[in-house]
């Protein structure tokens, strides 16, 4: 099956396509890169070339494509030229390239095509060669030889009908519009048409009210999704504030910040006992008050003192550790 490709700029859409020529099929030999190629494959006991040729403006042009030696076959004109195949005859940019040869090949591989040179007095009958081609080779996205069979059932039908009618009704379905409608709508495969027309209507018609039969349930999902957006909403917001508390506390509570936080104590107990001494010594404080005083400040320093340097030295022997 040949898969439809989304639109691309022309210049990667045609690197694309020549890609898939290469994916897909064996023995590809790049002649002049970007515009010219060889596929080479066996047909039977018969080695054969087929000659890609790409225009400017492909993929939005078909390829040209040149089997070599010539063959007998429907899908090939007098001059090697493989015009008729489905894949050239249906291609846009939206097929591949590559599965387009690959289609090619598979046939002539399957049903092995006489050579052109080797039809001596008899001229190569392209139209009766047409039973030759396998049922198989078409992929879905051609329009494979049932859909042409049912083309030519219909225009024999209408050519039946035609055929039956007198001289007068034919002048008049002629003339009259509305007659060539009514026939038209009378003949059978018009009334399967239809009735196929009818039947997709009927399932599209029942899918949408099944669909609709089910909008109260979606509406209920819709909602509960919503709530579940809200909670979720409620418990990141949450969840980022106690992480701002919690940097918080651990940024004040690291051995570093207390460290430091003991340094800046002991340095205010110093100064304290300091002015303590200031005022002694301008007698504004006596003897018994201020040895009091001076010796619970100069101890308290002494203590903080104390415990920054012993802080100090196992901060240290972490650091050195890698902590």
């Amino acid at each position: 099956m040949m898969y439809q490709r989304i639109y691309r700029p022309d210049s990667e859409s045609r690197k694309k396509q020549i890609d898939t020529l290469k994916i897909y099929n064996a023995n590809v030999l790049e002649i002049q890169e970007g515009s010219e190629y060889q596929v080479l494959f066996k047909s039977g006991k018969k080695d054969f070339i087929i000659h890609v040729s790409l225009s400017n403006d492909f993929p939005r042009d078909k390829p040209k494509l040149k089997i070599s030696p010539n063959i007998c076959h429907t899908w090939v004109n007098a001059d090697g030229e493989i015009t008729s195949a489905p894949g050239i005859l249906n291609f846009t940019n939206h097929l591949d390239l590559g599965q387009v040869v690959q289609v090619i090949i598979s046939e002539f591989v399957r049903t092995p095509p006489p050579l052109l040179e080797s039809i001596n007095a008899s001229p190569c009958n392209r139209e009766a060669d047409i039973g030759r081609i396998s049922p198989n080779v078409f992929p879905q996205s051609f329009s494979p030889p049932a859909a042409t069979n049912k083309s030519r059932n219909y225009q024999n039908s209408v050519f039946h009908e035609l055929s039956t009618m007198p001289l007068d009704e034919l002048v008049f379905l002629n003339e009259c519009s509305e007659r060539q409608e009514e026939f038209l709508d009378n003949l059978p495969q018009s009334k399967e048409v239809n009735k196929q027309a009818d039947d997709l209507i009927n399932l599209i018609e029942e899918t949408a009210d099944n669909n609709l039969t089910k909008r109260d349930q979606l509406e209920g999902l819709q909602k509960a999704i919503h709530e579940r957006l809200e909670s979720v909403t409620k418990l990141v917001l949450e969840t980022e504030q106690l992480n701002i508390k919690y940097q918080n506390l651990s940024d004040r509570f690291s051995p570093k910040n207390i460290k430091n936080q003991i340094a800046t104590a002991a340095k205010t107990a110093d100064n304290q006992s300091e002015h303590l001494c200031q005022q002694f010594l301008d007698g504004s404080m006596d003897v018994d008050k201020f040895v009091l005083e001076f010796m619970q400040k100069r101890t308290l320093a002494q203590m903080r003192k104390t415990k920054e340097e012993k802080l100090s030295q196992q901060l240290m022997i972490l650091e050195r550790a890698g902590f």
